[in-house]
């Protein structure tokens, strides 16, 4: 820490750790400093540097899928975008510059990987065990409030049945999550496993060499749309850049129109007549981009926005290429030299690029809460992740979870959704870092109350109606997506509901805030007796 935050941090003044540095740990870091003044956290880190999912995905073409102007800050918002959707490199560039921005160099410990994170409830407070990835030491912390910003797409997924291409296959194989710079392609034989938004990201670029031929191992068709991806002119950046609140006038149209893409994907039941148009569109557009003897195999016949929608860069047009060839006869076994199809024909590659995503049905980090129990325990007894509001869970203290469960979204900005998570974790904070109240956690019943309306409502909504990433086990209990706008969140989550929580040493907290909201309803029914007075006074 800088001797500038030392000089701000008080005796016996509570800790915070931020567990992961990519967007939300960053957003979480920079929240800390500046709307709560505080500054005794750490952020740990596996990486030697910030920036999560927009560091460690480097493959040709990595971008997000999200118009770029939605996917910042909306405190920090950039006028200089080349582009609409920009690619990884300048992704990782404002990510970074923000933490340089906010000095968070030095609350930073790179290459640390926190194992354990296991309540103290004597002390009211985390023990923390962390790993140096470097050289396998292992050390410890405390900490009053422990904020998970893993993220989502943190653990790569090898689905169990392709185990094989670790442990048989002889070539070179990689995670596209995971590019190796260091494998030629140029002139080899290549497998593409997958056909969600990385490998239609990647592919593309793969195959502009003609000596590379690529076969693409698909396990079903994707509904495809149209990428709308531009360069902004250098007047539009000059506006951006000169014109006061035109940069966030743009962002605010940006934002309705993916409002708008709910009400006509998300909303509605299967048989939505907004969302058959739709479908109606995307196959007329998919058949326009691809060989007619393709159309059979490329079409979806889940319903649109049942999975996630693939947003296209040039993905169509590479299955045109005589070097680019589509499989969906599924794979039975990996040999030492590649592929047994489910047909019983046999491919052989000099390179498997695995791009089957990441684990999001199990939380990584074993966290332990009152009495010992783990959040893999408590997840298990509800069927898969489950927490309150999808931030914090019952029996784990102090504890608060980005990208938790049912907190992404089909259509929107995983940013906005940090935003709106931060502004409320936050609040749940500034009682504890104040020293007003030990800690807080979710009662039972509030919890339960709040999910138990969430899959109510997703039982009948688009995602119930095909197997996904969203869901436990594809089939099971869809545990990633919310299941309403992305007004309704925020609506939601402005402001905690201090009476869903149990509080430990906070009786004089209570009695202000209970206090405060008295007097806030005297001044309403002054203000009211008033008005009323004066008609009254008019009147006679």
């Amino acid at each position: 820490m800088s001797t500038h935050d030392q000089e701000r941090v008080l005796p016996n003044q509570r800790r915070v750790v931020v567990i992961g540095g990519g967007l939300s740990g960053i957003t979480a870091a920079i929240a800390l400093k500046r709307d709560l003044n505080f500054h005794n956290f750490t952020i740990y880190d596996r990486a030697d540097a910030l920036g999560g999912t927009w560091k460690y995905n480097v493959y040709p073409g990595c971008r997000s899928d999200v118009a770029t102007h939605f996917y910042s800050l909306s405190t920090d918002l950039n006028p200089d975008w080349e582009e609409s959707h920009v690619l990884q490199p300048q992704l990782l560039a404002y990510w970074q510059g923000l933490a340089d921005k906010y000095h968070l160099s030095s609350h930073v410990q790179p290459n640390s990987d926190v194992t354990e994170v296991a309540w103290d409830d004597e002390h009211q407070l985390y023990h923390l065990t962390i790993r140096d990835v470097r050289s396998g030491e292992v050390r410890t912390d405390e900490a009053h409030v422990v904020v998970s910003a893993l993220g989502a797409l943190d653990v790569l997924s090898y689905p169990p049945e392709l185990d094989g291409v670790v442990k048989t296959f002889k070539g070179k194989q990689f995670h596209s999550a995971r590019w190796d710079d260091s494998v030629e392609l140029h002139g080899k034989r290549v497998a593409v496993v997958g056909n969600g938004c990385s490998a239609t990201q990647l592919i593309p670029y793969i195959v502009k060499d003609p000596s590379t031929h690529v076969v693409s191992f698909c396990r079903q068709p994707k509904w495809i749309a149209p990428a709308a991806n531009f360069k902004y002119s250098n007047f539009s950046r000059w506006l951006f850049r000169n014109v006061p609140f035109w940069t966030r006038l743009y962002r605010w149209i940006l934002y309705f129109q993916l409002e708008m893409i709910y009400f006509y994907v998300m909303g509605g039941g299967q048989n939505s007549m907004l969302r058959r148009i739709g479908e109606q569109t995307l196959r007329n557009y998919m058949k326009s981009k691809t060989p007619e003897s393709l159309h059979s195999q490329i079409i979806p016949t889940i319903p649109l926005g049942c999975q996630r929608i693939i947003l296209d860069y040039g993905y169509l047009e590479s299955l045109r290429a005589r070097n680019h060839e589509l499989n969906f006869d599924g794979i039975a076994e990996v040999t030492e030299t590649g592929f047994i199809t489910k047909k019983g024909e046999t491919f052989d590659f000099d390179v498997i690029i695995m791009a089957t995503g990441f684990v999001v049905d199990k939380y990584p980090l074993n966290v332990k809460g009152i009495n010992g129990k783990s959040l893999q325990d408590y997840h298990a007894e509800h069927g898969g992740p489950s927490a309150y509001r999808g931030i914090s869970t019952p029996g784990f203290p102090n504890f608060y979870m980005f990208a938790g469960p049912n907190t992404a979204t089909g259509h929107g900005s995983a940013c906005y959704m940090t935003e709106v998570n931060t502004d409320y974790i936050m609040q749940m904070i500034k009682p504890v870092v104040d020293g007003n109240v030990a800690s807080f956690r979710p009662s039972d019943r509030a919890t339960d109350a709040w999910n138990e309306s969430l899959q109510k409502r997703l039982s009948t909504s688009v995602w119930a109606y095909c197997s996904s990433w969203y869901r436990v086990d594809h089939d099971k209990k869809i545990l990633v997506v919310w299941p309403g706008t992305l007004t309704e969140y925020w609506w939601r989550l402005r402001e905690p509901i201090w009476n869903d929580f149990k509080v430990v040493d906070g009786e004089r907290w209570e009695r202000t805030r209970r206090g405060a909201g008295m007097e806030l309803v005297l001044k309403i029914c002054a203000v009211l007796m008033g008005a009323a007075s004066m008609l009254l006074w008019r009147a006679s």
